[in-house]
């Protein structure tokens, strides 16, 4: 048995909007408690009013999420909102630990994420278990954290997850857990179940020649080939981009992001600028190493709504539809942009893939899971750009 209940509001108050949300997932389960809720929304309800109103409808059932910069549902996208979604399952076993303050010592804290979350976790007879991490968008720590996880888990076990955001205001992110609402912390759940399935694309392809890393501080890229990173956004766009406003070339680059190939893997790591300081240094939501070559990279709406097809596609590679109760996507807020009036089309993609299946999601700023998708577990990495679909089921 594997039920699913979906609520969403756009009620302007928190704890109105937080309770219409959990009447409609209770409604949709024919009044059963769920056993798990995911909660995705915009910064205006990243208050603890909001929690309040799903705890009045949902007392004891625990909670998990972050806020973003739009919301995902079967139905389309939604901006503004608030999305809950809730599992029933006789199947279900998870366990959850939130880290705080991750801009100090992440990578040991991703590694207590990890030992919190195994030691508690009641492993039920032929499941699988996959990671689910959610983070801070904007602290460039998820890659180390990541690193911390894997070095208690191990580089083949599945971590998948997403980064909140904030309505594109890029200032302060939220994350939710149980009835608190946090800020520069990332929290792990280990979930599982008999049927999970993932896939992970972009649809980027480099431009151009490589460039070499000289000068790099986790997330922050100071020079490429011993010049101002920002250069090699000059070298393409001209020189006229100095005169444009941060905000306005920020916005622009945002489509010319940065990638980084990985021996063994086809994909390439995609970096997305968050910011740029006055020296012509790049600000990534993931770090990027000295050393390391990165291109240019490109890319196309229709390219871009094709790789949500295909990571759909090896979402559900091994499963029977008939098995799969819940999707959950974990998209990237450029990818949201890119596509502005036309980023329905990426859901109309995933919904021809999983047809009846329901599923949620939220925009980002960073993305986590495997380059290689389910049918090979292999090492997980941040990313920007992606979209990355994440199939449970019976």
């Amino acid at each position: 048995m594997f039920k699913v209940g979906i609520g969403v509001s756009k009620n302007r108050d928190p704890f109105l909007a937080g309770e219409e949300a959990g009447r409609q997932c209770l409604i949709e389960l024919e009044q059963e408690t769920p056993d798990i809720c995911f909660l995705f929304s915009s910064v205006k309800f990243a208050h603890l009013r909001t929690l309040t109103g799903i705890k009045a409808v949902l007392p004891d059932v625990p909670l998990f999420g972050v806020s973003d910069a739009g919301e995902i549902t079967s139905e389309g996208s939604l901006q503004r909102s608030l999305v809950l979604v809730g599992i029933k399952s006789d199947r279900l076993a998870f366990s959850a630990h939130l880290e705080e303050d991750i801009g100090i010592e992440a990578r040991e804290k991703g590694r207590r994420i990890a030992e919190r979350v195994k030691k508690g976790l009641q492993v039920k007879d032929r499941n699988k278990e996959i990671l689910v991490l959610f983070s801070d968008g904007l602290s460039g720590s998820i890659a180390d954290i990541i690193r911390g996880a894997q070095e208690v888990l191990g580089t083949s076990y599945p971590i998948l997850g997403g980064g909140a955001g904030d309505d594109f205001l890029f200032r302060k992110t939220y994350q939710y857990y149980q009835d608190r609402v946090f800020e520069q912390s990332a929290f792990g759940l280990i979930l599982s179940l008999p049927k999970i399935g993932f896939g992970m694309r972009h649809g980027w392809k480099p431009l151009g020649r490589p460039y070499k890393v000289t000068r790099a501080k986790k997330n922050v890229v100071q020079e490429l080939d011993h010049k101002p990173a920002i250069e090699v956004y000059q070298n393409y766009f001209g020189r006229e981009i100095e005169e444009l406003e941060k905000s306005v070339l920020v916005n622009m680059i945002i489509n010319y992001p940065l990638g980084i190939a990985v021996p063994g893997e086809k994909e390439y790591l995609v970096r997305n600028v968050l910011d740029i300081h006055l020296d012509g240094s790049l600000v990534f939501s993931a770090d990027i190493n000295e050393g390391e070559e990165v291109r240019l990279m490109m890319s196309n709406k229709e390219m871009v709504v094709a790789a949500a097809r295909d990571a759909s596609w090896e979402a559900i590679r091994g499963v029977w539809l008939e098995e799969i109760g819940l999707g959950i996507v974990f998209n990237s807020a450029s990818r949201c942009k890119l596509l502005g009036r036309g980023r329905d089309k990426e859901i109309e993609e995933i919904r021809g893939i999983l047809r009846q299946i329901p599923f949620v999601g939220f925009y980002g700023y960073s993305q986590q899971a495997p380059l290689s998708g389910g049918s090979h577990l292999g090492q997980c990495y941040a990313h920007n750009q992606s979209v990355v679909v994440l199939v449970l089921g019976e």
